[in-house]
């Protein structure tokens, strides 16, 4: 089960409810079962999502696992993922 909590801000249930879907909807099923949604609302009136245990997102990208270290994976995983080619924006 997803927990949720409020850090700053205000939230109707409709808008934790979107955050959910949100979640579920940009990172797929292989949410972990432990994880936390922390809801932030800033003085603009946005909504800033983070997740606990932290999502490494190098790595859910590169092995379409969602994992936040790359012992979790398999060796044949870490091995795809350390020889994948890391490409930089200049």
């Amino acid at each position: 089960m997803m927990q949720t909590e409020i850090k700053c801000g205000s939230f109707t249930d409709e808008e934790i409810k979107r955050c959910i879907i949100y979640t579920k909807k940009r990172w797929g099923v292989r949410l972990p079962k432990n994880l936390k949604l922390i809801l932030e609302k800033n003085s603009d009136g946005n909504i800033e999502v983070t997740y606990e245990p932290p999502i490494n997102r190098s790595v859910y990208r590169s092995t379409d696992y969602l994992v936040n270290n790359l012992e979790k994976l398999n060796a044949a995983k870490q091995s795809e993922y350390s020889e994948k080619q890391i490409n930089s924006v200049e």
